[in-house]
């Protein structure tokens, strides 16, 4: 289920394959046959411990994961996509989009005892724009942000620049999720370390054990879910326990032994065996977001050539590759949006530049690679074609795949493995690359904008990989953010992604799908947009 996410910036945490994976299940457990009931904890198994605890800073996935039961949110977004109140109670856009005006719910108290009202989320959105804070994520969902106005005690205007259609969805995220103004003067080393985590969450952090485990305990004056949850009042759960277990073999042999009730980032081959336990569950859902895709360094050889970027788009058989790796978990990707995200994904895109080795074969031909050393590359005035492609950390089995691939093309991709984040962010800055292979999830098809928009800033989450500069991409991608419908949005986001696949900027690879095995005692968790599972509605049985 979980994204890869080194510790670092977006830069770095983009250069992971990600290989999340996932059964063949729904979007949630099956109804139940007994009755809810209150009580009890529960045990979560997650591959990956976050580098940096606090959201509006960091980047990383596992941050916005493992924080979301401590900071709720402005805004909700429901698995299916749809966005409806949670701290504020209703919202209205004025000045042509420039402008969104939030009434505050007014029972809602942090864990700290002090209220949620309008200044405390002037104090946030303050907090996430502070160059002090160095948000890494948070800051770019801004967008063209301007500031924050306190209209009355519950009342208050977001402000942009231009309009930004984008800013409902983005407010629902963890990473720009309402902590207690008290809690953001501790300082960025606290909230970062996880000690200074203060919400308003249904769970109230607690216990952190560094490499181990995180604790939390219900929020007994919890009465403020999102409109569409099926119960109010607290949490069911009296406690909640994610451990962090960064081993495949190790986290599965916890479920199965029943030191853990539940666990994400199943390998694939383990899939059908947790399936068929008859003591366990699994669910699984498509990530949103920009699949897993390789973006190629249009700027400098060979990839400057469109010949040899189509080329390499024709000579991996993707299909082939996801079937064999996955097992069935993640399909092939066609688009670079999934199939999941509200207001992008583009139908019209599958089964458009399939696999195709003669095709690829004519193409390098044309570009001049016609020669071949004694390994079998293509070479061009006795230079080898040979890409190459950063990787912090190891390169995975779908990387390793491709690379086969391309060799029989002829084309070598250089995998340059690197454990220092910092030492591969620096090669991405000098623009010392070919291909990025990443993903990044979002309920949202402006994720496109982090990595097609000539301006993509990396201080904010963003990266141009391939260093693009097209300004009609430019003005498609910044008048999606300003389209009022949703259809309008959709039909952008299908020209921008019609346009990047015909000229081979971007190969899409494969979707990647999060998934969740949990004991038949665990009962009413669902994934999120993000599929990421919820713990809010979950309970347990006695034993």
């Amino acid at each position: 289920m979980q994204r890869a996410t080194p510790p670092s910036t977006f830069v770095a945490l983009a250069l992971l394959a990600v290989t999340a994976c996932g059964s063949s299940g729904g979007t949630g457990s099956s109804p139940d046959a007994v009755r809810p009931r209150d009580g009890g904890s529960l045990t979560y198994a997650e591959s990956q411990e976050p580098g940096c605890w606090d959201p509006h800073s960091s980047s990383e996935d596992s941050t916005a994961f493992v924080q979301r039961p401590v900071f709720d949110s402005l805004v909700h977004q429901t698995p299916d996509g749809a966005l409806e109140p949670w701290l504020a109670s209703s919202w209205r856009t004025g000045k042509g989009g420039r402008a969104y005006t939030f009434t505050l719910r007014r029972d809602v108290i942090f864990h700290d005892g002090s209220r949620m009202d309008a200044a405390a989320v002037k104090a946030n959105f303050d907090h996430i724009t502070a160059k002090t804070t160095r948000s890494q994520y948070a800051a770019g969902l801004l967008g063209p942000y301007e500031g924050t106005t306190v209209e009355g005690t519950y009342r208050v205007t977001v402000r942009f620049s231009r309009p930004f259609e984008p800013f409902l969805q983005a407010a629902s995220t963890t990473y720009l999720g309402i902590a207690s103004p008290a809690s953001l003067k501790a300082g960025q080393a606290a909230l970062c370390a996880g000690t200074g985590s203060v919400g308003s969450g249904p769970f109230k952090a607690g216990r952190y054990v560094r490499g181990q485990q995180r604790a939390y305990a219900r929020n007994p004056r919890y009465a403020w879910p999102p409109q569409s949850a099926n119960h109010s009042g607290p949490a069911r759960l009296n406690s909640l326990t994610i451990r962090f277990l960064t081993d495949d073999t190790t986290r599965v042999g916890a479920l199965t032994s029943d030191q853990v009730d539940a666990v994400a980032a199943i390998p694939p081959h383990q899939v059908g065996i947790l399936t068929r336990n008859a003591q366990l569950k699994t669910v699984s859902k498509a990530i949103p977001g920009a699949v897993n895709a390789f973006y190629l360094n249009t700027r400098s050889s060979p990839f400057s050539d469109p010949r040899v970027r189509k080329a390499f788009q024709r000579a991996i058989d993707f299909s082939t590759l996801a079937k064999a790796i996955f097992q069935g978990a993640n399909s092939r990707a066609w688009s670079l949006l999934s199939p999941s995200t509200p207001n992008g994904y583009a139908p019209a895109e599958a089964g458009r530049r399939p696999y195709d080795p003669r095709l690829a074969a004519r193409l390098l031909d044309a570009a001049g690679w016609t020669g071949r050393d004694a390994e079998g590359y293509r070479t061009k005035d006795g230079d080898r074609l040979t890409v190459v492609a950063p990787v912090y950390g190891t390169a995975s089995l779908f990387t390793q795949a491709v690379q086969g691939a391309l060799k029989r093309a002829g084309i070598h991709l250089d995998v340059v493995e690197s454990a220092d984040a910092a030492e591969v962010s620096t090669r991405l800055s000098q623009g010392r690359y070919d291909v990025v292979q990443t993903s990044w999830a979002r309920g949202d098809g402006d994720v496109l904008s982090q990595f097609l928009l000539s301006t993509a800033d990396p201080a904010y989450g963003g990266r141009n990989f391939s260093a693009l500069s097209d300004p009609l991409l430019d003005r498609w991608l910044k008048a999606a953010q300003t389209a009022r419908s949703a259809k309008q949005r959709t039909l952008y986001y299908a020209k921008i992604q019609e346009r990047v696949l015909d000229e081979a900027v971007a190969v899409p690879a494969y979707i990647p799908t999060g998934s969740v095995a949990h004991s038949t005692r665990v009962h009413g968790l669902r994934l999120s947009i993000s599929a990421w599972p919820e713990f809010y509605e979950v309970w347990v049985e006695d034993r």
